[in-house]
């Protein structure tokens, strides 16, 4: 009989436990919600505050669950929200995390891409682009965005606009 009570009493204690970790986890989620909202409402101008506050929960969030399925959809925003607000190696790192803690995920391969962008666009590193886009062409050759590497990579190299005409018109003969 004791032993029939504390099995019953560790299932109580373990269900009880898993119901408050789901609500927690519904109401982070919430929160999340309320400050992409809050944040993002306004896109002409992003708020580095509540930026860094919105980061701050993604990050929170990923690390109180892992496990969790939108943990890579929140490292691919916020480095979204890093490369907006002009800041270029946070953005890189959170598409390396998203890369490297999550490879399975659908983001992935747009991350790779991005990557090329942030550097080409946010951080003016031509030679980290190029690599960038490199990796991404050779990891995905079939992607639908092979085509928008390839001529990030020649405007990158492009001295000026004619440069940039000329070797257009090559690639178009």
């Amino acid at each position: 009989m004791k032993k029939l009570v504390f099995l019953l009493f560790v299932c109580t204690c373990l269900l009880s436990y898993s119901c408050s970790e789901n609500n927690s986890k519904e109401k982070d989620r919430k929160k999340i919600q309320e400050m992409e909202l809050s944040t993002l409402q306004d896109t002409s101008v992003i708020s580095y505050e509540k930026a860094d506050s919105l980061i701050h929960y993604y990050e929170s969030y990923v690390a109180k669950y892992p496990e969790d399925s939108l943990c890579a959809t929140y490292l691919y925003r916020a480095a979204d929200i890093f490369a907006n607000t002009k800041r270029c190696l946070e953005s890189i790192k959170m598409y390396d995390r998203l890369i490297t803690e999550y490879p399975q995920d659908e983001h992935v391969e747009l991350a790779y891409f991005l990557k090329g962008v942030v550097y080409s666009q946010t951080c003016l590193n031509k030679e980290k682009a190029a690599e960038s886009f490199e990796l991404f062409i050779s990891k995905y050759p079939n992607s639908k965005r092979v085509q928008e590497a390839r001529i990030l990579l020649i405007m990158d190299t492009m001295k000026d606009e004619m440069d940039l005409i000329r070797q257009f018109e090559q690639i178009n003969q």
